[in-house]
């Protein structure tokens, strides 16, 4: 008996998540094409910022462990295949009153998971992280299995991975239309950036239309369009809100002075010392220490005009946070940038059928947090695609859970 062919399979967005999808389709032998607005490895998406932390010892609760322990791995596999590390094993701390709800939610993962977390004394931490200032209260976890993650070599290195595994790759090419066919979807195409206001007129399917609108039919389709998700999934206009993260970077003061911020001498990390001191701190990887202040994020009405003007009082309030907190950064960051991601009102993701198209699976608003689970995140829509179910528990990221 002949085996059943392999569906084809288009991937819209090639970013966090659609690089990883493309590259586990191809990987089994799916043929499968990806359609990106710009090029790979962009940083206006969720993939944007230099940097991304990685934990096992998760704020966001134990549920997520099992999911993080085969993302670390299959990061350091996709990063044996590429010879290039993807994951930089720095640890992860958390530093924070013991009162603080995401330090005591911390502490609860890494006993009852049994992880490999340490915490760290006064004077242990002030003799191997001197960097930082303690306050009374504060506590200190060192997640050893943490580390720091490059998003923009991941996105790439994995899509070059699909392209050698038979993938094929449509960039700087804008998606105007997904439509049911009731036998699969059209997507609907054309090479160049996006038009306002463009409306396919495809007048046909499977060739090339009027002002080179192109039309190409799929089994199914995997939508990845991280800030741009409700524009593909209107119905999820309102459940996914976009908002703007404003990163900050400091100088450390040339090669020997900044040595002491490199990943080896400074994990990545989170902070808790009080509200005014809620940030994630990111070592020096050849721009400065990023800082994220952990305020609440401005919603972003459209995702192609993100505002790059940052509040004048904005940096001032960032860069006192770092020095009641850090030592020996300057007294204002050297370099102050926007990105913006998709949020949903539990902070959890969505992978799920979209109910009006059934053979198009969604991705999207993974809250801030997405990219460190995205390889196994990538698994799973994967076998929902080919098996209609997974063994990996993404239940919880179900669309149906949304009003």
């Amino acid at each position: 008996m002949k085996p059943s062919p392999q569906p084809r399979v288009a991937v819209i967005g090639v970013g966090t998540m659609g690089s990883q999808v493309l590259h586990q389709l191809a990987s089994r032998g799916v043929p499968v094409t990806g359609f990106e607005q710009f090029d790979i490895g962009h940083g206006r998406g969720a993939a944007g910022g230099e940097t991304r932390i990685f934990r096992i010892a998760y704020k966001e609760g134990g549920d997520y462990v099992p999911l993080l322990r085969e993302a670390r791995k299959a990061w350091e596999r996709l990063g044996d295949r590429t010879g290039t590390p993807l994951l930089t094993p720095c640890g992860a701390l958390t530093v924070g009153s013991a009162q603080d709800p995401d330090v005591r939610t911390v502490l609860g993962v890494a006993r009852e998971w049994g992880l490999d977390v340490e915490q760290l004394d006064r004077r242990r931490m002030e003799r191997r992280f001197p960097q930082h200032r303690l306050f009374e209260d504060d506590i200190v976890l060192l997640d050893r299995e943490g580390g720091l993650l490059d998003p923009h070599r991941a996105v790439v290195a994995a899509a070059r991975l699909a392209e050698q595994a038979g993938a094929a790759l449509h960039t700087r090419t804008t998606v105007l239309d997904v439509v049911e066919t009731g036998t699969g979807v059209a997507v609907h195409y054309r090479h160049g950036p996006p038009a306002r206001g463009l409306s396919p007129d495809p007048g046909g399917a499977g060739g090339r239309a009027r002002d080179g609108v192109e039309v190409e039919e799929f089994d199914q389709v995997v939508l990845c369009t991280g800030p741009w998700i409700g524009r593909s999934v209107p119905g999820l206009a309102d459940e996914v809100e976009i908002r703007r993260a404003v990163l900050c970077w400091f100088d450390t003061g040339g090669k020997d002075a900044g040595a002491q911020w490199a990943p080896g001498r400074f994990p990545v990390g989170i902070r808790r010392s009080g509200a005014d001191n809620s940030f994630s701190f990111f070592p020096d990887v050849g721009g400065g220490v990023k800082v994220n202040l952990h305020v609440p994020k401005s919603p972003v009405d459209d995702p192609d005009r993100l505002d790059p003007v940052v509040e004048p009082d904005y940096a001032p309030r960032v860069s006192a946070a770092v020095a009641r907190c850090l030592r020996g950064l300057p007294d204002r960051p050297t370099a102050v940038r926007t990105y913006m991601d998709g949020y949903t009102a539990d902070n959890h993701g969505i992978i799920g059928r979209d109910p009006r198209r059934p053979h198009v699976l969604v991705m999207g608003g993974f809250s801030g947090h997405g990219f460190k689970l995205a390889p196994v995140f990538a698994e799973a829509a994967a076998d929902l695609l080919l098996d209609g179910r997974t063994g990996i528990p993404v239940d919880h990221l179900s669309l149906s859970r949304l009003s």
